[in-house]
Protein backbone atom coordinates (compact mmCIF):
# COMPACT_ATOMS: atom_id res chain seq x y z
CA UNK A 1 0.00 0.00 0.00
CA UNK A 2 2.72 2.25 0.78
CA UNK A 3 4.05 1.65 -2.35
CA UNK A 4 0.99 2.91 -4.31
CA UNK A 5 0.62 5.86 -2.58
CA UNK A 6 4.30 6.91 -2.65
CA UNK A 7 3.57 6.08 -6.69
CA UNK A 8 0.34 7.75 -7.24
CA UNK A 9 2.00 10.68 -5.26
CA UNK A 10 4.99 11.30 -7.95
CA UNK A 11 2.66 10.47 -10.93
CA UNK A 12 0.32 12.91 -9.80
CA UNK A 13 1.47 15.81 -6.92
CA UNK A 14 4.85 16.41 -8.23
CA UNK A 15 3.78 17.39 -11.32
CA UNK A 16 1.00 19.69 -10.59
CA UNK A 17 3.62 21.12 -7.47
CA UNK A 18 6.00 22.24 -9.85
CA UNK A 19 3.48 23.11 -12.26
CA UNK A 20 2.71 26.22 -9.30
CA UNK A 21 6.46 26.95 -8.23
CA UNK A 22 7.40 27.64 -11.75
CA UNK A 23 9.55 30.84 -12.26
CA UNK A 24 8.39 33.56 -14.59
CA UNK A 25 11.04 35.88 -15.97
CA UNK A 26 9.41 39.03 -16.43
CA UNK A 27 10.88 40.80 -19.44
CA UNK A 28 10.83 45.05 -19.68
CA UNK A 29 12.34 47.25 -21.96
CA UNK A 30 14.92 49.98 -20.77
CA UNK A 31 14.96 53.26 -20.61
CA UNK A 32 17.32 53.85 -23.55
CA UNK A 33 14.09 51.98 -26.27
CA UNK A 34 11.59 54.44 -24.16
CA UNK A 35 13.72 57.63 -24.96
CA UNK A 36 14.26 56.55 -28.94
CA UNK A 37 10.30 55.99 -28.96
CA UNK A 38 9.71 59.62 -28.25
CA UNK A 39 9.89 62.95 -30.72
CA UNK A 40 13.05 65.11 -30.92
CA UNK A 41 12.85 68.60 -29.67
CA UNK A 42 13.95 70.20 -33.16
CA UNK A 43 15.00 73.34 -31.42
CA UNK A 44 17.29 71.72 -28.65
CA UNK A 45 17.97 68.14 -30.00
CA UNK A 46 21.88 67.28 -30.34
CA UNK A 47 23.45 66.33 -33.25
CA UNK A 48 24.27 62.73 -32.51
CA UNK A 49 20.68 62.37 -31.18
CA UNK A 50 19.38 63.28 -34.32
CA UNK A 51 21.86 61.02 -35.89
CA UNK A 52 20.73 57.92 -33.63
CA UNK A 53 17.14 58.33 -34.95
CA UNK A 54 18.12 58.16 -38.56
CA UNK A 55 18.80 61.43 -39.92
CA UNK A 56 21.60 61.77 -42.47
CA UNK A 57 24.49 63.80 -40.81
CA UNK A 58 24.26 66.84 -43.69
CA UNK A 59 20.83 66.95 -42.71
CA UNK A 60 21.37 67.20 -38.85
CA UNK A 61 24.41 69.47 -39.62
CA UNK A 62 22.13 71.99 -41.67
CA UNK A 63 19.74 71.94 -39.14
CA UNK A 64 22.06 72.93 -36.11
CA UNK A 65 23.30 75.36 -38.19
CA UNK A 66 19.90 76.91 -39.32
CA UNK A 67 19.09 77.38 -35.79
CA UNK A 68 22.06 78.60 -34.27
CA UNK A 69 21.98 81.22 -37.18
CA UNK A 70 17.78 82.26 -36.34
CA UNK A 71 17.28 81.20 -32.84
CA UNK A 72 15.31 78.09 -33.65
CA UNK A 73 12.72 76.95 -36.06
CA UNK A 74 8.90 78.16 -35.11
CA UNK A 75 7.19 75.48 -37.20
CA UNK A 76 8.50 72.28 -38.31
CA UNK A 77 8.17 73.49 -42.19
CA UNK A 78 10.40 75.70 -41.61
CA UNK A 79 13.35 72.94 -42.19
CA UNK A 80 11.86 73.13 -45.74
CA UNK A 81 13.92 76.65 -45.99
CA UNK A 82 16.90 74.15 -45.51
CA UNK A 83 18.84 73.62 -48.39
CA UNK A 84 18.94 70.05 -49.69
CA UNK A 85 15.56 69.72 -47.75
CA UNK A 86 13.15 69.24 -49.99
CA UNK A 87 9.73 68.11 -49.81
CA UNK A 88 10.64 64.21 -49.92
CA UNK A 89 13.05 64.42 -46.84
CA UNK A 90 11.24 67.04 -44.86
CA UNK A 91 8.21 64.59 -45.00
CA UNK A 92 10.57 61.43 -44.24
CA UNK A 93 11.66 63.40 -41.16
CA UNK A 94 9.20 65.42 -40.02
CA UNK A 95 7.77 62.55 -37.91
CA UNK A 96 11.04 62.50 -35.52
CA UNK A 97 10.07 65.65 -34.35
CA UNK A 98 8.08 67.55 -31.79
CA UNK A 99 6.15 70.20 -33.04
CA UNK A 100 7.85 73.38 -31.63
CA UNK A 101 6.67 75.85 -28.92
CA UNK A 102 7.58 79.27 -27.98
CA UNK A 103 10.41 80.24 -30.21
CA UNK A 104 11.85 83.79 -30.45
CA UNK A 105 14.15 84.33 -33.23
CA UNK A 106 17.74 85.95 -33.40
CA UNK A 107 17.23 89.61 -34.47
CA UNK A 108 19.39 90.07 -37.87
CA UNK A 109 21.01 92.94 -40.04
CA UNK A 110 18.98 93.43 -43.33
CA UNK A 111 22.28 94.73 -45.06
CA UNK A 112 25.05 92.36 -43.78
CA UNK A 113 22.85 89.24 -44.18
CA UNK A 114 23.57 87.14 -46.97
CA UNK A 115 20.59 85.35 -49.20
CA UNK A 116 21.03 82.04 -47.47
CA UNK A 117 20.15 84.24 -44.04
CA UNK A 118 17.49 86.05 -45.63
CA UNK A 119 15.89 82.76 -46.78
CA UNK A 120 16.43 81.44 -43.47
CA UNK A 121 13.84 84.27 -42.34
CA UNK A 122 11.89 83.35 -45.24
CA UNK A 123 12.27 85.91 -47.26
CA UNK A 124 11.46 84.58 -51.54
CA UNK A 125 13.93 85.09 -54.14
CA UNK A 126 12.16 87.69 -55.67
CA UNK A 127 12.15 89.98 -52.45
CA UNK A 128 15.88 88.92 -52.08
CA UNK A 129 16.25 90.47 -55.12
CA UNK A 130 14.51 93.31 -55.02
CA UNK A 131 16.40 93.80 -51.59
CA UNK A 132 20.22 93.57 -53.17
CA UNK A 133 18.90 95.47 -56.51
CA UNK A 134 18.41 99.03 -53.58
CA UNK A 135 21.45 97.61 -52.07
CA UNK A 136 23.49 97.95 -54.63
CA UNK A 137 22.86 101.83 -55.06
CA UNK A 138 22.20 102.55 -50.72
CA UNK A 139 22.14 100.52 -47.81
CA UNK A 140 18.26 99.94 -46.75
CA UNK A 141 17.92 102.26 -43.23
CA UNK A 142 14.20 102.27 -41.96
CA UNK A 143 11.18 100.21 -42.31
CA UNK A 144 9.56 102.16 -44.90
CA UNK A 145 12.34 101.38 -47.30
CA UNK A 146 11.82 97.79 -46.63
CA UNK A 147 8.11 98.04 -46.66
CA UNK A 148 8.20 98.90 -50.72
CA UNK A 149 10.43 95.98 -51.22
CA UNK A 150 8.77 93.13 -49.61
CA UNK A 151 5.65 91.85 -49.01
CA UNK A 152 3.19 93.00 -45.96
CA UNK A 153 2.96 89.70 -44.90
CA UNK A 154 6.52 89.53 -45.23
CA UNK A 155 7.38 92.07 -43.34
CA UNK A 156 4.75 91.48 -40.41
CA UNK A 157 6.11 88.09 -39.79
CA UNK A 158 10.22 89.65 -39.20
CA UNK A 159 9.85 93.42 -38.44
CA UNK A 160 10.85 92.22 -35.08
CA UNK A 161 13.74 90.77 -35.64
CA UNK A 162 15.42 93.01 -38.08
CA UNK A 163 18.46 95.69 -37.85
CA UNK A 164 18.93 98.18 -40.09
Amino acid sequence: MKKIVMTIFFIFIIPIYSQLNTEYKVITSDNSNREISKKLNINTSTYDEMIERGIKKNIASKLIEYREITGGFEKLSDMKRVNGIGKGIYEKIKGKFETPRNIKLKRFNINSSDDTVLIYYGFSKNEIKKIREFQSKKRVTNNLELKRLISKTRYDKVKDYIDY
